[in-house]
């Protein structure tokens, strides 16, 4: 409706003004190099317009003329980049069903058409990922990491080519960079603190942590274990410096960051035991055993009361057990005490209540053992380890979370696949 407003006014005005002129025709003499032409200005007006249609034609040919050839090779490029495009296309549709030769053929042919490494280079990356060519993945993911839509995508595959191969430093570092580029990216975040924790870069391993919190790449329920563990690092560290303050120090900041990390609060305890800071030291794995009690525990309250006698002993454990009775730990250990010191019903009274809260080897074992020593009864202490056999239950360990390794020792990286805080105690 709009349009048809403005023809009609254009045409009222162009009506009006010729109505004007043919009402005023005037006369126009033109003299030039001896001749003369006399015309009225309406006409003059006429022949200006049909002069300047002409030479808009003219031009319109002279441009067709000579802009032939541009716009053929113009027609001509893109066509390419038709048929590059829709090979780009089609590759892509290839490379996510799995079919490898038709992507990586049409990968081909899309660098061919296209000639832009730029655009193409998801295609041809994930043609050579389907063929296996890692050379070839290598220089992909280079060229990827040259723009920035795809660098990100580039420095991680080039992360994870070098993880495969085993080189950890070039893995660390490409993943540094990924990281740098997307810290959100929770994957990434935990490959990248897992490598800074395998190479001992606390510092940086803290800094990507904290970061990667800030992001929601790490949960909060994640955060106190990796951050007691790189604090674990920290303290180990200082201790192999020589500067056991040091390391009491990060121990307790680990202890605080995480207080059911167990390894961190035997550390500290020991730490305050070779200081003199016995009293601190039992109150702080007393506290700990009530929460959650672990061998490790024991094992570094008894080191409290080193030379000390069996009656001692049991005392000494007696206390411990106290602070959480319903922990078979504390029973298998009180019962053990008992053993060296000759108190049969005592051993026999904590054995029985281990061995109904878990009954596992360790437990059987000490049952025959009580059999041999205090009644010298063979046939009953080998019913107690043929009943092993049948009725006891697998014993806790260290298993990495990664690839199911089992050990009786903690370690801040799994000893079978190395990876960095994997180890639970189950």
């Amino acid at each position: 409706m709009r349009r048809f407003l403005v023809f009609v006014v254009l045409t009222g005005l162009a009506v009006a003004g010729a109505v004007w002129l043919a009402d005023r025709p005037g006369e126009v003499t033109i003299r030039w190099q001896g001749w003369r032409l006399d015309t009225t200005v309406p006409v003059l007006l006429a022949v200006l317009a049909l002069l300047l249609v002409g030479l808009s034609l003219l031009a319109r040919l002279v441009r067709a003329v000579f802009g032939a050839p541009g716009r053929w090779l113009q027609s001509r490029r893109l066509g390419r980049q038709r048929k590059g495009y829709m090979a780009l296309s089609d590759g892509l549709a290839a490379a996510a069903s799995g079919d490898a030769a038709r992507a990586a053929k049409l990968s081909r042919k899309a660098d061919k058409l296209l000639k832009d490494p730029a655009v193409t280079a998801l295609l041809t990356t994930q043609a050579a990922q389907l063929g296996g060519d890692a050379d070839q993945l290598r220089d992909r993911f280079r060229a990827m990491t040259g723009r920035k839509e795809t660098a990100f995508l580039g420095h991680k595959g080039l992360a994870e080519l070098a993880l495969k191969s085993g080189d950890r430093a070039i893995a660390r570092d490409e993943a540094a960079r990924a990281f740098e580029l997307q810290p959100m990216a929770a994957d990434l975040a935990v490959q990248l603190l897992d490598l800074h924790v395998e190479a001992g870069a606390w510092a940086e391993a803290e800094q990507v942590l904290r970061l990667a919190r800030r992001h929601g790449a790490v949960s909060e329920a994640d955060f106190p274990r990796r951050h007691a563990l790189i604090l674990l690092g920290r303290a180990e560290e200082a201790l192999r410096a020589g500067d056991e303050s040091l390391a009491l120090d990060w121990a307790q900041d680990a202890r605080d960051a995480d207080p059911l990390f167990t390894p961190a609060i035997t550390l500290a305890a020991d730490l305050l035991r070779r200081r003199g800071k016995g009293r601190k030291a039992a109150s702080l794995l007393k506290a700990a055993f009530k929460a959650h009690p672990h061998p490790l525990l024991i094992t570094e309250w008894r080191k409290l009361g080193d030379g000390e006698s069996a009656l001692d002993r049991v005392k000494s454990l007696q206390e411990l057990a106290q602070a959480n009775p319903g922990a078979p730990e504390g029973h298998m250990a009180l019962a053990e005490a008992a053993l060296d010191a000759q108190l049969w019903g005592l051993a026999r009274t904590h054995l029985a209540k281990a061995q109904e809260q878990r009954p596992t080897r360790a437990v059987f074992a000490l049952l025959a053992r009580v059999e041999r020593d205090e009644r010298k009864d063979e046939a009953a202490a080998n019913a107690w380890t043929l009943k092993a056999a049948t009725d006891s239950v697998p014993e806790s360990s260290w298993t990495c979370g990664g690839c199911g390794h089992q050990t009786p020792d903690f370690a801040l990286s799994c000893p079978a696949c190395g990876a960095a805080g994997r180890l639970e105690w189950t």
